[in-house]
């Protein structure tokens, strides 16, 4: 007997709908899986005899061929399990064959036939609700995730017996025990809102360091990338953290895209949707498959769970030089590209590049009367980050060591408020943030640009225009600062993120300079 079900598979991020066929017919005992599979979708024939036995349920005597098709993906991870299963509890008759039509199931089976979480659940039961694909049998531990996907009946089940008598109910006996699912889940502990574990920092806490907040005011403000450069105990560290605090809240597309990426890698934990805006910090130490992505099973590395949020690079001159050199292309193109044996992947990987660094090993560089490092090693250290790695940098800002008496607020009530009227603390500094990004969303309506800093080549010439005496100032100053065409094309986005914040349509010569001054403080990098 023939029966067929769809199951939900994962091909890099991308997810698709795979079709489980099972035939049993006369023949010498055996049990075959065909559909160019994986080793842990092979090795799913023995979970499945096993957790069948242990469900009740007898194997059929005879010739066992499961088919899963697509024939041309490869097929990996263990979410094959419950649909095979019952497609054979199906071609014995247990389960009516037609009650298979219609069905998306997704689960791996345990040998005492529970049904266990598999990653992936929310782009693959999206991607069955686009193919029309309404109804869904899901572990019960998955069962927050899938219900994100607005429109498509999910069920959870906690073994395979259970998944078995819903497929034999009718509809309404079917409501009522999705709405029973979805009353237990509710009920387990746990938030509603996948958060970090950690409450965001704000810049409010931060005494002084005007000059470090609006580097970190204008990146935010065009999505630009930034280096802070000073010696340790200065700061750095802290103001990286408090950035996430002023970017703008995410859309509910974004939500969705990147709750999709971390169901993928299995870190949706809560089974909800991400709320905030990536804020991702890898060691020194990391990989470069960790940073980038792949591996035997195709997995999104850190620069794609920082999607549309912050790729935060501590002591980025302690990186290995190779590993920073990955992120030349995904800072240019916000992709990644990745071509393994077992096909090409492409990884989202738009993410806003904030790094803090020390100017030589000891971190106190050109202050001579503390430095101790020779030329020669801080030549060195200064060439762990590439040129060309340094010019797709838009603001290098450097942070000093705060005074002792500003460490402590040690100032009186009114210069305090006088700070926070100022416009300091991350509220305020946010609703600029968002005053000028609604500029930007109005000014770029019918093209695909987000922010200031994704302006491509071309576009700079339209949206960037200058006029005569701002054109001689930039043609005079990138000359003595030896400026290449990309780092020109930075200062210039850079300054039209800064007439942004000012409410200007047009950019000044003002804008310019300040530009040119934040690519001037990676000349230290340089030398």
């Amino acid at each position: 007997m023939y029966c067929h079900i769809s199951a939900g598979g994962l091909r890099g991020l991308e997810s698709y709908v795979a079709q489980v066929e099972v035939d049993v017919s006369n023949g010498l005992p055996c049990f075959d899986m065909v559909g160019l599979l994986a080793s842990e979708v092979k090795e799913a024939r023995e979970r499945i005899r096993v957790a069948l036995k242990n469900a009740g349920v007898k194997m059929p005597v005879g010739k066992i061929t499961v088919n899963l098709s697509p024939a041309g993906i490869h097929k990996a991870g263990t979410a094959y399990d419950l649909p095979v299963a019952l497609c054979i509890m199906a071609a014995q008759g247990m389960i009516p064959a037609k009650k298979l039509e219609g069905i998306l199931a997704v689960g791996e089976l345990g040998l005492d036939a529970s049904v266990k979480p598999v990653r992936g659940i929310l782009p693959m039961v999206q991607q069955g609700f686009l193919n029309g694909i309404g109804e869904c049998i899901l572990p019960l531990s998955n069962l927050k995730e899938g219900m994100l996907v607005e429109g498509a009946l999910v069920m959870g089940v906690k073994d395979l017996g259970e998944a078995a008598r819903y497929l034999c109910c009718e509809e309404p006996e079917r409501e009522i025990l999705r709405k029973k699912a979805k009353r237990s889940v509710r009920a387990l502990p746990g938030s509603e809102t996948e958060t970090d574990g950690e409450q965001t920092m704000d810049f409010g806490v931060i005494q002084g360091m005007q000059d470090e907040k609006f580097a970190a005011l204008t990146a935010a403000a065009g999505l630009h990338n930034l280096l802070y450069v000073g010696p340790p105990g200065a700061g750095k560290t802290m103001l990286a953290r408090c950035l996430p605090s002023i970017l703008p809240p995410l859309g509910q597309a974004e939500k969705r895209e990147i709750s999709a990426i971390y169901s993928v890698a299995g870190r949706l934990s809560q089974g909800s949707l991400l709320e905030k805006r990536p804020f991702v910090a890898p060691h020194h130490t990391v990989s470069d498959h960790a940073l980038a992505g792949g591996g035997a099973i195709p997995m999104p590395g850190l620069v794609s769970l920082a999607h549309k949020g912050v790729l935060f690079l501590d002591e980025m001159a302690e990186f290995k030089r190779g590993t920073l050199d990955i992120l030349r292309q995904p800072l240019e193109d916000r992709v990644i590209f990745l071509a393994k044996s077992g096909g090409n992947f492409l990884y989202p990987a738009d993410f806003m590049l904030v790094a803090a660094a020390n100017p030589c090993p000891c971190g106190f560089y050109p202050d001579r009367a503390r430095c101790r490092c020779t030329s020669l090693e801080i030549r060195r250290y200064h060439a762990r980050i590439s040129g060309p790695l340094l010019d797709r940098i838009d603001l290098f800002c450097r942070v000093e060591p705060m005074p002792f008496d500003r460490l402590w607020g040690a100032k009186d009530a009114k210069s305090s408020a006088s700070e926070t009227e100022s416009g300091w603390d991350s509220r305020l500094m946010q609703e600029k943030v968002m005053l000028a990004r609604e500029r930007q969303a109005r000014r770029y309506a019918q093209t695909r640009i987000v922010a200031n800093g994704r302006l491509g080549p071309g576009e700079i010439a339209r949206y960037c225009s200058l006029g005569l005496s701002e054109q001689q100032f930039m043609e005079q100053a990138t000359q003595q600062l030896r400026c290449s065409a990309r780092a020109c094309h930075h200062a210039l986005r850079v300054a039209r993120t800064l007439a942004d914040l000012e409410g200007q349509e047009k950019i000044r010569v003002r804008h310019l300079s300040q530009a040119l001054h934040y690519r001037k403080g990676g000349e230290l990098y340089r030398n």
